[in-house]
């Protein structure tokens, strides 16, 4: 029996996932934006500047479009190439296996077998490659999605920045809006702060879609990975009719 030996290990490649992701050594993605939630202040006149600018809060309409679990989603492609892995792996034992069974097993039901098990061998090695696909695609999602908040997040920094500037111009206005002056100047270099303010945040929401563009077209490729490998399990080679030995004394 030593010639039915396994040539590989698969449970060796189910392995769970690594446990901190290089991108994600920080913490979770949302955690990106959390120190510039800690530069807003609660004055008045900075939310002046949000109303007046934007109508509603930046920081949160972004943090809401990047929540998520993104590491475990990580953390999912490497499972895949995992399980890829592992069919690879019991492909090659049933390869060794069915090379052993044919060098001593002779007769139609032997060649039988063998085209059975070949056919098997063939199909499971196959499924590393979508499963490989699949880690790819979620890898790159991933770090796209990590790659586009710390570039969003240049962009808040300096719409911050221009908010808490808007914010003391306007009570600079006020203050001296008995001189009629320097409620001019003070409104007039307001207005050009928020030009660039909205500038900023214009190039924030493209970087936005951008992702977002992305995130469909991941889902898409994923969606048609998922498919191919659900036609392939279909489509594994069934074992045919049982064997009758023609002496019915040999079960």
């Amino acid at each position: 029996m030593s010639g039915f030996t396994d040539v590989s290990e698969p449970t060796s490649h189910l392995n769970a996932p690594n446990e901190n992701p290089e991108e994600f050594s920080q913490g979770v993605l949302v955690d990106i934006f959390n120190d510039l939630g800690d530069l807003l202040s609660p004055t008045w006149y900075v939310t002046e500047a949000f109303n007046l600018v934007f109508g509603f809060n930046p920081l949160d309409e972004v943090i809401d479009w990047y929540s998520g679990d993104w590491e475990t989603f990580l953390k999912c492609g490497e499972v895949w190439t995992n399980v890829g892995k592992a069919c690879d792996a019991i492909a090659a034992n049933v390869k060794s296996g069915n090379g052993a069974l044919d060098a001593t097993w002779n007769g139609n039901a032997a060649d039988a077998a063998y085209v059975y098990f070949d056919e098997l061998a063939k199909k499971l090695g196959e499924q590393q490659d979508t499963l490989d696909q699949l880690q790819d695609a979620y890898k790159h999602m991933a770090h796209s999605a990590y790659l586009s908040a710390e570039a969003v997040k240049g962009f808040l920094s300096g719409i911050i920045d221009g908010l808490l500037i808007v914010g003391l111009e306007l009570a600079a206005g006020t203050a001296l809006s008995w001189t009629g002056v320097g409620a001019a100047v003070g409104y007039g270099l307001a207005a050009l702060e928020i030009a660039n303010i909205l500038r900023q945040w214009g190039a924030a929401t493209e970087a936005i879609t951008q992702a977002q563009q992305l995130a469909q077209l991941t889902a898409s490729t994923v969606e048609n990975l998922a498919n191919d490998l659900s036609n392939s399990f279909k489509n594994f080679p069934a074992p045919g009719t049982s064997y009758d030995h023609p002496n019915k004394a040999i079960a």
